[in-house]
């Protein structure tokens, strides 16, 4: 059509005019109009392909799971993952793996009951949450960080990706594949799929780690955007971490096929992409296995106590013993945050506890005569404790990364 309206026009003119450039114009303005309405017409019709397949496997989960009736935890998952899910069908995201196109989804989230910290996502927008996450995560934080992750997923098509590049295996790899997701990779499922003669080509594809990666930086993304603090998805991967180092068989259970990789790897990977924007780790704000908490003594009357990881850190007492020790929680808590050697840690004049060469707490001769102790003892005592606390922080950090 473009070469026989130049034709056309070169037919009835022998010399270049304003005229023939604005047909020429006119004619790849055309073209290009007609290519994109193409384009976008295909690029409907694969999402309209992801509603779809979601919604055939949607009814599966439904008939095969039990839903939890519990109304704050229905109502907490749906609350965050819709703030999440509408900032994910406003801004474009960069896809390391799956489609980079800007996908958008009407997102729905529903509670699994099921004791196993886990989550995941169909094609289409279906994201499925388990009550025992909900029980292992520690923020609003943490849970908006795993469905950035699961909206990710989607956002991305990744089933749509792994079939694209898996076209040659059988007609039956994706249902299975599914399963397996949908099973966390248990025995069962992975027996079936050995059955089918495809571990080798998915072990060697790596499409799990590419897609899981992928997810991770597309959640990190949305966070950022959002007004949680993208803390959240490293605190709750290092923990997941520490689960897979104590508890050797739950890695192994899930198999090769489980839906998340090696937890160390990714929190890692996280970390680099909150460099990356010049967000500060501060792990405190977002779980409470890494804050320093205030709550009274139960010992001493009017006494107020800073634990963490639920051990006593120290004790402070008299008319202000509350205001004190708020105020030198979120002095230790940021201490914490920026993971100190535990020889910062030590004594100063005036009854003070340094950290480096701030003072993060002072004892006074109330602290001394309510606890029955002098006030260097106190100072020592609370040396001691602080400094394993953060050994404690460092050895959690150290065995995820």
């Amino acid at each position: 059509m473009l070469s026989a309206l130049l034709a056309l026009t070169l037919s009835c003119t022998s010399e270049p005019s304003a005229s023939l450039e604005r047909l020429v114009t006119l004619a790849w303005q055309q073209a290009d109009a007609k290519v994109d309405a193409k384009a976008d017409q295909q690029h409907q019709q694969d999402l309209k392909t992801d509603v779809e397949v979601g919604a055939k496997y949607a009814i599966q989960v439904e008939k095969q799971s039990k839903f939890t009736t519990d109304v704050d935890m229905i109502k907490r998952v749906q609350r965050v993952g819709a703030e999440i899910a509408d900032l994910a069908n406003q801004t474009h995201s960069i896809a390391s793996w799956g489609d980079k196109r800007f996908n958008t989804f009407n997102y729905t989230f529903k509670v699994i009951q099921n004791d196993e910290p886990n989550a995941f996502s169909l094609p289409g927008g279906y994201v499925y949450v388990q009550t025992g996450l909900l029980k292992f995560i520690e923020s609003d934080d943490e849970l908006a960080g795993v469905l950035a992750h699961e909206i990710s997923h989607a956002k991305f098509r990744h089933i749509a990706t792994l079939q694209r590049e898996e076209s040659k295996m059988s007609a039956i790899t994706l249902p299975l594949i599914l399963a397996s997701i949908l099973t966390g990779g248990g025995a069962a499922a992975g027996g079936v799929i050995e059955g089918t003669q495809i571990l080798g080509t998915a072990i060697g594809n790596g499409w799990s780690i590419k897609a899981e990666e992928a997810a991770d930086y597309g959640g990190i993304q949305l966070m950022v955007k959002s007004h949680y603090n993208p803390t959240g998805m490293v605190t709750v991967m290092e923990r997941l971490a520490l689960v897979e180092n104590s508890q050797p068989q739950y890695s192994a259970n899930l198999g090769i096929f489980r839906d998340h990789p090696p937890s160390k790897e990714r929190a890692d990977s996280m970390i680099k992409y909150l460099k990356q924007y010049n967000i500060p780790v501060e792990r405190s704000k977002v779980s409470i296995s890494f804050r320093a908490i205030v709550k009274p003594d139960d010992k001493i009357p009017g006494a107020v106590d800073i634990s963490f990881d639920g051990h006593n850190l120290l004790s402070f007492a008299g008319n202000n013993a509350l205001t004190r020790a708020d105020a030198a929680a979120t002095k230790l808590n940021g201490f914490i945050d920026s993971t100190p050697a535990t020889f910062e840690v030590s004594t100063g004049n005036a009854g003070a506890v340094l950290g480096g060469t701030q003072t993060l707490l002072q004892f006074q001769s109330e602290d001394a005569t309510a606890q029955g102790k002098s006030i260097e003892d106190l100072q020592k005592l609370a040396v001691l404790n602080i400094r394993g606390a953060l050994y404690t922080v460092a050895i959690r950090i150290w065995e995820t990364h």
